[in-house]
């Protein structure tokens, strides 16, 4: 009787297997994966989401009067509290609702005939404009541009951003840039002029920096747990060109000298106790404490009701310059 050998697949088919079982499996979860990835600009195309009318024909509430321009509501307004912010932007919530929020309307609008593009417009309610501007520095794009026709605006490639008075808004276009900025120019002029006219071009605490060097489209406003240190709220940052090195500035207004010179005295002792080395004393800017901080520098002074300093700076000597010109200046705003 004939003996019948069974083939054994060697080393080199066995890996070949392993590899294209693998890719199978990859490509099944990508189309498994895909069937819930919808593209905003895909999903405009479909019937379902087409411009439309309640069927006793009056018009979708805007949150945004578009009378008489070509751009009509897409969808009507959603609306959310702070128990229900994360539904809609889950993932950063968190840094609204720590900004102080209080509700969010968004709403979708799209031109006539622009089959396909469309522009969601977030509005924000912050409460007061501090908070607005807080979240409107933190969220700003490095690919920022000011906008030319509106004060405390940027754009990024499709969208636009701004604070008017309490409120941050968000306008998010499907089209690449300049398809959808005319559009996008139109709902942002509508909101402005619906709650308070222009807004002033003087941004939340603008006044607490000295102008020379000063890079405005910088300026934040750190509502809570500024550089990480929990007791370091409302504090105004912004940074400096000097020398061709970039310099963080921050500037507190406590209402209070006595406040100020407190917090300026924890501070300067939890650097220390997180390993913070003090250096000698600046004769050029009184009452200062110079710390280096791994290879970086930090000052920390008080002037009047304001707490100052200057943030992890590459060198001790531009350092000192900026801090005494920020202290000169606070100096002449505790005067007044």
């Amino acid at each position: 009787m004939q003996t019948v050998y069974a083939h054994k697949p060697g080393r080199l088919e066995t890996i070949l297997s392993l590899a294209i079982l693998a890719v199978l499996i990859i490509v099944a979860g990508g189309i498994y994966r895909r069937q819930f990835d919808f593209n905003p600009a895909v999903m405009a195309l479909r019937p379902e989401s087409q411009p439309s009318t309640p069927a006793d024909g009056t018009l979708i509430e805007a949150v945004v009067d578009t009378t008489g321009t070509d751009i009509i509501p897409f969808s009507p307004p959603e609306r959310f509290d702070r128990h229900t912010l994360y539904e809609k932007i889950n993932g950063r919530a968190d840094l609204y609702l720590s900004s102080g929020f209080a509700s969010l309307v968004a709403q979708r609008f799209t031109l006539t005939g622009a089959t396909g593009n469309w522009i969601e417009v977030f509005v924000y309610d912050m409460q007061t404009p501090e908070n607005a501007f807080s979240v409107y520095g933190l969220q700003r794009r490095e690919t920022a541009i000011a906008d030319a026709h509106l004060a405390n605006a940027y754009r990024t490639e499709n969208a636009l951003f701004m604070v008017q008075g309490q409120f941050y808004l968000e306008l998010i276009g499907t089209a690449a840039e300049g398809v959808l900025d005319g559009a996008m120019g139109t709902l942002a002029r509508r909101f402005v002029d619906a709650h308070g006219g222009e807004a002033p071009a003087a941004a939340p605490g603008a006044g607490l920096f000295p102008a020379r060097g000063l890079d405005a489209d910088t300026r934040q406003f750190i509502t809570a747990n500024a550089f990480g240190y929990e007791a370091l709220d409302r504090i105004h940052v912004a940074e400096y060109l000097l020398d061709g090195s970039r310099l963080t500035v921050f500037v507190s207004d406590r209402e209070q000298p006595a406040a100020a010179a407190r917090l300026a005295d924890r501070y300067r002792k939890t650097l220390v106790s997180y390993g913070a080395a003090v250096v000698a004393p600046p004769s050029s800017v009184p009452g200062a404490t110079v710390l280096t901080v791994f290879d970086t520098v930090e000052i920390v002074f008080n002037r009047g009701r304001y707490l100052a300093g200057i943030h992890e700076a590459p060198d001790a000597t531009t350092a000192m310059i900026l801090a005494r010109r920020l202290a000169e200046h606070l100096e002449r705003l505790a005067a007044k």
